[in-house]
């Protein structure tokens, strides 16, 4: 509707997905409101008309006796005379009470008929609107409580509650979903990393807190990070030289400005990066000695009672064939659970599973693991979402090259990607990588141009530049660009 409406804002300020949706429901229960009082006010209109009818049928039955009882008392006299002279009397004024008796008597007659008709109209109406009395509320409770879990699926699938997502544009990527059924990765999401970092040099722990670029390359300064608590290390700073350097650091952590820039990132770029909203959205996974659910079902709900916690919990996935579940926090949840100790968060995915299948029949887990995305110093979050405000080009604009003010040669030499900076393909793993490997081919243009440029005769002896990646971890790794 926003689309065919081109609805993005009102008096001027962006307006959300969520506060749309609002908006709608509490039309819709004016709406069902109005219908009440409309009922109503119908009901009691014709209430009164029958009143109304009732106080006059009274009378009219009154008036139709009279009327009756003087046309027959001017009859009767008129033919007792007629009889009384043994012939017929042609008394014209008498032959005229009679008539104009009969005449009176008819009309009243009609008038009452008349009124006992609309009598039994205006009662039909009452009694089939009496059978059909409109709804006293828009939803009923239940009702609610199911939209409110279709509202956390789709607050988890943007990793944001919908007070937060653009009403025009937070699924302007749709289009470009891809076909097929969704898989798991054997053996886990780490098993992608580690077969890609063969051969590449990777610092960790150690984290990226400036970055200074000019014509002549790229200083990045890092500094170690003490994996226990996450603290500084002493005189562990470090420089390290670059041609180029692309940074994937995550869009929560750029919001933060967690890295000094100098010069400072260029307003367009700052802009889109405070204009895109960066998510949260946590799992918590459950590990038990046997399967106690039908393991042909890979996901079931759980409806909330509440709308504030309706993505609680709200959804168990199966994974394959093992004796472990995954449950899902989306929405504003999300955030509140981090501040909960895990215990007590396992506590209630164990009363919700029991309420589902039984307390004898569901045991305690044997492990389990609860994620903290927004409290994660080097995410600050999960993945991107199209926030009120931003859309789809904030994307293009993260994920565009920056290079010196004012050069000379205007060659960029800070690259970005990640899923923030893949406007067809956001929030997903395969857009990061896509994201990397598009940034790899411009990196690689620019330094050896394009491989579909016609070759010089003789082939000049180019020495590949050096560059640093800067991850999503917040580390800087020196890397050699190979053709």
């Amino acid at each position: 509707m926003s689309h065919q409406l081109n609805v993005n804002s009102i008096n001027g300020r962006p307006v959300s997905l969520g506060q749309a949706l609002e908006i709608i429901i509490k039309l819709q229960i004016r709406q069902v409101k109005e219908k009440q009082i409309k009922h109503g006010r119908e009901r009691c209109e014709i209430q009164e008309k029958l009143n109304h009818i009732q106080q006059a049928l009274f009378p009219l039955h009154e008036k139709i006796k009279e009327s009756h009882s003087k046309y027959l008392e001017l009859k009767m006299k008129h033919e007792e005379l007629s009889d009384q002279l043994g012939e017929v009397i042609r008394d014209q004024k008498a032959e005229f009470e009679v008539k104009a008796a009969y005449k009176e008597m008819l009309e009243t007659f009609r008038e009452y008929d008349a009124l006992l008709k609309e009598q039994q109209e205006l009662e039909v109406k009452l009694t089939k609107m009496e059978q059909m009395v409109p709804n006293e509320i828009y939803m009923t409770p239940q009702e609610r409580h199911v939209l409110d879990w279709h509202c956390a699926n789709l607050e988890f699938a943007n990793a944001a509650p919908l007070s937060a997502l653009s009403l025009k544009h937070w699924d302007q990527d749709d289009d470009f979903e891809f076909t097929g059924n969704h898989l798991i990765v054997r053996d886990g999401m780490s098993t992608i990393p580690d077969a890609m970092k063969a051969d590449i040099n990777i610092k960790f722990n150690t984290a990226c807190v400036g970055l200074k670029y000019s014509e002549s390359g790229v200083d990045v300064t890092t500094r170690e990070v003490n994996p226990n608590n996450n603290s500084w290390n002493t005189n562990s700073t470090r420089v390290i030289h670059a041609d180029a350097v692309l940074l994937t650091i995550p869009l929560g952590v750029l919001k933060k400005d967690k890295i000094k820039f100098d010069p400072p990132l260029p307003e367009w770029k700052t802009s889109a990066i405070k204009r895109m909203g960066f998510g949260n959205l946590n799992k918590v996974v459950l590990c038990f000695n046997k399967v106690f659910w039908d393991p042909s079902i890979h996901l079931f709900g759980h409806v909330s009672n509440s709308t504030i916690s309706r993505g609680e919990l709200f959804l168990f996935w199966s994974v394959a064939k093992a004796p472990v579940l995954i449950a899902l926090i989306a929405g504003e949840a999300a955030t509140v659970i981090e501040t909960v100790p895990d215990e007590a968060i396992v506590g209630r995915a164990m009363t919700i599973l029991r309420a589902i299948f039984g307390f004898q029949t569901v045991p305690q887990p044997s492990k389990y693991r609860v994620t903290r995305w927004r409290g994660d110093p080097w995410a600050l979050g999960s993945y991107s979402y199209v926030a009120a405000g931003s859309s789809g080009n904030d994307y293009d604009d993260l994920a565009r090259p920056v290079g010196p003010p004012n050069s000379s040669t205007g060659t960029p030499k800070v690259f970005f990607a990640g899923e923030h900076t893949i406007r067809n393909y956001p929030a997903t793993v395969h857009g990061a990588l896509l994201s990397g490997l598009r940034e790899a081919g411009r990196i690689t243009d620019q330094f050896l141009g394009p491989p579909y440029k016609d070759k010089p005769k003789t082939e000049p002896k180019v020495a590949l530049p050096a560059a640093a990646a800067v991850t999503a971890a917040g580390a800087a790794a020196p890397a050699t660009l190979s053709a």
